[in-house]
């Protein structure tokens, strides 16, 4: 089927806010730690803080230690007070723009002005702003509450606010109702921005789709009213909170089917519903599509894909660095090539299997599929590392030692070896360490294991290439990590894309590509690398597309994109092809 995934879905500022300052209260703030109430509406999310330690505080006793979170809705200030006096640490991850409702009607309650708010009774944001404004605060939940305060008395002076995931287009038509029946009110149009764009991208979803799924927790205001949104433009609302609620016979009915996901909703929860209606056989799919789409995912899954991009990598740097050129040099698999597929199948097998946590969030499907088949993935990865140190042996003693010194970092990479409690106890765990680890080993296998007299012989052609294919894989590894960035994070690891944000991941991995085109070219200009060194620089430019596109929204965090990033190293094969045609054409006349 056709799957369209909302370009705004998932965590919005206030929550993605409050859910990282709760992950890095739980391993830095005094302990024990708790949310008072539901951080946020979502039971994955809150199973996962439980289980990282962070607790629900339920009621306020009248003492107590450690530390309190005020949920992203916020509190009202009597409540934060008497958090305080009870002898806890107050961290508050009130939304900012909950924080804006709240100042409002402070300001002008205490300037004697009657508040009116339109929002859901009982809910929690509601609650503290109602909390804020006193006793001059009056509730609008209803069309009833709506008729009984039109026609009331004259409120006399007054302000107009908004829940901040209240529907754009109701509040509206009742703040025109209330203006008209009372003149001179004062309106602030109080709904989040994010609120706006997401209710305005599901009436697009709705209308290019048959049918809509809707991610999100079953006590989510904003999520059920972005369910409400899709019946009232005519189509099916598929309400769901994890992929166990997906009716597999009903979606495979639909053509086209749209996912978006509510405010409070985490990324991991959106990506495995995805990748499940992905997996079902759609009914009106073609054959050929079909075994398309199976064949990436097993290739996707079983790390083979990867393994066949380090492949493709170690051969455009025997190609670029090899002085032959006859038919049979273009034709002819160095050895390095199958010793840079073995080994990196090998290292990035073995660290998925030890790193079972974050994989369970960032690609569940492929967490499941290792687990159930972990022994063959074990013995496999075993026998890939034999025989890329084989290959070694063959290219020579030298290439060999370089195996070998990167097999014993890529298990040293993993293991605990560094002490204390809270500093990074892994090189896996230091900050930014996993783009950089990664590329200076693939760059090693792909370009310095290639036959050569290295290391009694330093050739800058070589270190150039070096230099090339690392940044190449530092770009492909930066945008892998926009991906996992929830799920490092809750394992409480410090990618790039957690220490600076994604999308200044993918601005950086811009520039850098920018940077690797102008290299490339610098080092044919001036003789350093031979002209087909530039093939290095069609994979930077597709990254400079692909950048682009995801900044756009126009690809969205799925097995598309993951393709999308691994099949950058696959161009590489394009001018490789027209070389062997060329050199065909000239043996055979």
């Amino acid at each position: 089927m056709n799957l369209q995934i909302a370009k705004v879905a998932g965590f919005c500022m206030g929550v993605r806010r409050a859910m990282s300052m709760a992950l890095d209260a739980a391993q830095k703030a005094e302990p024990p730690v708790f949310t008072y109430g539901p951080l946020i509406h979502n039971p994955s999310a809150l199973m996962l803080l439980e289980a990282r330690g962070v607790h629900v505080l339920e009621k306020i006793p009248d003492h107590g230690h450690g530390t309190v979170i005020i949920r992203a809705h916020g509190v009202c200030p009597d409540d934060k007070a008497r958090i305080l006096k009870a002898g806890f640490k107050v961290l508050d991850a009130t939304c900012p723009r909950v924080i804006k409702v709240q100042m409002l009607a402070r300001h002008y309650a205490g300037r004697g002005l009657q508040v009116l708010l339109v929002g859901d009774r009982g809910h929690p944001e509601v609650l503290g702003i109602m909390g804020y404004a006193g006793a001059q605060g009056t509730l609008i939940a209803n069309d009833e509450d709506l008729r009984l305060f039109l026609s009331g008395p004259d409120p006399g002076p007054y302000i107009l606010l908004a829940q901040t995931t209240q529907d754009q287009e109701r509040f509206a038509r009742w703040s025109r109702q209330i203006l008209d029946r009372f003149p001179g009110g004062k309106v602030f149009n109080t709904i989040c921005n994010s609120t706006h764009k997401r209710q305005a991208e599901v009436k697009r979803l709705a209308s290019e789709t048959d049918a809509v799924v809707v991610v999100g927790g079953k006590q989510s205001a904003n999520t059920h009213r972005l369910a409400e949104i899709v019946v009232e433009c005519g189509k099916t609302s598929i309400p769901v909170e994890t992929e166990d609620d997906l009716d597999r016979e009903v979606l495979a009915n639909f053509r086209n089917v749209g996912i978006t996901a509510g405010a409070s909703t985490p990324n991991w929860v959106i990506n495995r519903i995805v990748r499940e209606i992905q997996s079902l056989p759609g009914a009106h799919e073609p054959v050929w599509y079909k075994f398309m789409y199976r064949l990436v995912r097993f290739l996707h899954e079983t790390n083979l894909l990867t393994a066949l991009a380090g492949g493709v990598l170690a051969w455009a740097s025997a190609f670029i660095l090899e002085a032959r050129d006859s038919a049979a040099s273009f034709l002819s698999f160095s050895p390095s090539v199958p010793a840079a597929f073995c080994y990196i199948y090998a290292m990035h097998t073995l660290n998925r299997l030890i790193d079972r946590k974050a994989g369970e969030f960032n690609d569940p499907l492929r967490a499941k599929f290792m687990a159930r088949h972990r022994m063959v993935f074990v013995l496999t990865s075993l026998a890939a590392m034999s025989c890329s140190m084989l290959l070694a042996w063959v290219i020579g003693m030298p290439s060999f030692i370089l195996l070998v010194l990167l097999s014993l970092f890529g298990v040293l990479y993993a293991m605990p070896i560094l002490p204390g409690r809270h500093s990074p106890n892994s090189l896996r765990n230091l900050p930014g360490s996993k783009t950089l680890f990664v590329s200076l080993a693939w760059a090693a296998v792909c370009v310095l294991a290639v036959p050569d007299k290295w290391p009694s012989e330093i050739r800058l052609d070589q270190w150039m290439v070096f230099f090339l294919v690392g940044t190449l894989v530092y770009l492909r590894t930066a945008l892998l990590e926009v991906l996992d960035v929830q799920g490092d994070r809750i394992v409480g690891r410090e990618t790039l894309a957690v220490l600076i944000g994604e999308k200044r991941v993918v601005r950086f991995v811009t520039i850098m590509a920018w940077g690797e085109v102008v290299a490339s070219i610098f080092s044919w200009a001036t003789g350093l690398l031979p002209a087909r060194g530039l093939i290095l620089a069609i994979p930077s430019l597709y990254m400079i597309w692909l950048s682009k596109r995801f900044l756009r929204g126009r690809i969205g965090q799925n097995l598309r994109l993951e393709s999308l990033v691994e099949g950058s190293f696959f161009l590489l094969l394009i001018p490789l092809f027209f070389a062997v045609s060329a050199a065909l054409c000239h043996l055979f006349g």
